[in-house]
């Protein structure tokens, strides 16, 4: 199966988010990103450290966007794929704060 994926453009960000297996009825993948926390902007709108090119999208990851990135490490978190720590609270990813519930039969 080929699946849409997107990837930070911040240099030396690592974040990435591949589409979902299935979309919600009648969503497109854009949607999908932003809902995950994925932020799409022309970039010749003024950001820090971006070039501008009025006819190139600039992708930012929530960690980038909140000022907690670059993801620096690869790991588990479904938004950004960047690492996480086990917590009483679910999994939590060290750059973009998602957390993910733990299964029932999988944390004690």
């Amino acid at each position: 199966m080929i699946r849409n994926a997107v990837t930070c453009d911040r240099e030396g960000c690592l974040a990435l988010y591949l589409e979902p297996e299935v979309l919600p009825e009648g969503a497109r993948f854009k949607d999908v990103i932003v809902e995950a926390g994925w932020v799409i902007r022309p970039s010749a709108v003024a950001l820090p450290d971006y070039p501008a090119a009025p006819d190139v999208l600039a992708h930012l990851c929530p960690a980038c966007e909140a000022g907690r990135g670059p993801v620096l490490e690869r790991g588990e978190c479904p938004t950004c794929a960047g690492s996480t720590v086990g917590l009483d609270s679910g999994f939590t990813c060290h750059y973009c704060q998602r957390v993910v519930p733990h299964l029932a039969d999988e944390w004690c």
